[in-house]
């Protein structure tokens, strides 16, 4: 059912890509600007740019707008930036601390995302989705793909194992990582990937809600004024990788709430024995199985193993450990009724080591910590066929994509 297309990468050169490549996780605009003063090939100058003068006309985010599309121009001018001569599909291969993750990068069109073919199970917030809207109109950079998985099939693997089997277009390793990217742009096998993803009965995003929204907004603009739109014009699309969920990692994200809501450690215990046995342990307690939970307190480990009472349900949103979680836990003991948006609760992503919570909590910040068990793809799936939405930093999905490696063009 997902309708995937070709398109003219835009990608740096094979000298260049370990410069232009950048990571976007925890970047801040500071950071942005240290790695631009210290490298000018870094694709930050298509992020946070270097305004020349700020005396010219117009805002500040209109001058920032007009200087990426200079810089951008610059990059292709000059060699750093290469636009492939014929629409492809590609192939991406990132290994990191001894894993290997392949998936195909193309495009996907914007009607699957509003039809559902693509499904989704997270909210998206309207503010984040402007901005992107914004940097996508005026820049035309469509280069953060969202990252769509899918049931392994037979003949896409072996399509992925054959090509990567041949020279790459670009590898480079960079701060512990290798990226490789091999090029399809031979008529048959596109046409057989093509074929083999319009076979799939369902797909779903498993990062990047907010850019593939925003692609999809921008797109109905762009159709609204475009007198002779075809549908097969690049606004239609958004860039994206496919990675089976055998490729794919997925991490807890874990809690941190910084009081006890005005009662004592043992009133906590009691609270919690009402639907959770609790079991004290003198090791770190990282939750081997759904349904348990680690809880940090007051220098003390606890294993909470949920009681059936509460799991065995047929709704599969009721049934995941963060629902629980909020339910049985947050809301009823600590009053954390809106997790979005209380300043009580952190949230720590599930590679971060437990000694660290640890600390954060003996240090005071925070009175008590929860460790879970990452949620599992199948449990995804049934939320997301039901039409529901995931609890909110439900999941933390492996691999993140850098940018720079291969931008699709919109305008």
């Amino acid at each position: 059912m997902p309708k995937i297309k070709p398109f003219r990468g835009i990608h740096p050169s094979q000298f260049k890509a370990v410069e232009v490549v950048t990571n976007l996780e925890n970047l801040s605009i500071a950071d942005a600007k240290v790695i631009r003063q210290g490298n000018p090939y870094s694709f930050v100058n298509m992020l946070v740019p270097k305004l020349d003068n700020l005396f010219l006309m117009g805002s500040k985010n209109e001058l920032a707008f007009k200087k990426i599309n200079e810089n951008f121009e610059d990059f292709l001018e000059k060699g750093i930036f290469i636009r492939d001569s014929e629409p492809s599909i590609y192939v991406y291969q990132v290994k990191r601390s001894g894993l290997t993750q392949t998936g195909i990068w193309t495009i996907t069109s914007i009607d699957d995302y509003l039809n559902n073919v693509v499904k989704k199970h997270e909210l998206t917030s309207t503010d984040r989705e402007q901005s992107l809207i914004d940097y996508l109109q005026q820049t035309g950079i469509d280069a953060n793909p969202v990252l769509i998985t899918y049931t392994a099939v037979d003949r896409i693997d072996e399509i992925i194992h054959q090509t990567t089997l041949k020279p790459t277009e670009i590898n480079f390793k960079k701060e512990g990582t290798e990226h490789s990217l091999w090029k399809i742009d031979d008529e048959p096998t596109i046409n057989s990937l093509m074929n083999e993803f319009s076979k799939l009965s369902s797909t779903y995003i498993a990062d990047g809600h907010h850019r593939a929204a925003a692609a999809s907004l921008l797109g109905i603009q762009r159709r609204k004024i475009n007198l002779k739109h075809k549908g097969n014009e690049e606004y239609n699309f958004f860039t994206s990788v496919y990675m089976s969920t055998n490729q794919l990692r997925i991490y807890g994200f874990n809690r941190l709430i910084k009081d006890l809501n005005g009662l004592t450690s043992v009133e906590v215990l009691k609270s919690l024995r009402k639907n959770f046995q609790i079991i004290e342990s003198a090791q770190a307690v990282n939750p081997e199985k759904i349904h348990d939970f680690g809880m940090y307190l007051n220098g003390k480990w606890y294993l909470i193993k949920a009681k059936a009472k509460i799991f065995e349900l047929n709704n599969p949103l009721a049934k995941l450990d963060v629902t629980i979680l909020q339910d049985y836990i947050l809301s009823a003991i600590f009053n954390i009724s809106d997790p979005r948006n209380d300043s009580k609760i952190s949230y720590r992503g599930g590679k971060l080591p437990l000694t660290e919570l640890v600390s954060e909590v003996n240090s005071g910040k925070f009175a008590v910590a929860f460790i879970l068990y990452p949620t599992a793809i199948e449990q995804l799936f049934e939320v997301a066929d039901e039409g529901e939405v995931m609890p909110p930093k439900s999941t933390w999905f492996e691999p993140k994509f850098d940018v720079g490696l291969l931008i699709h063009q919109i305008n």
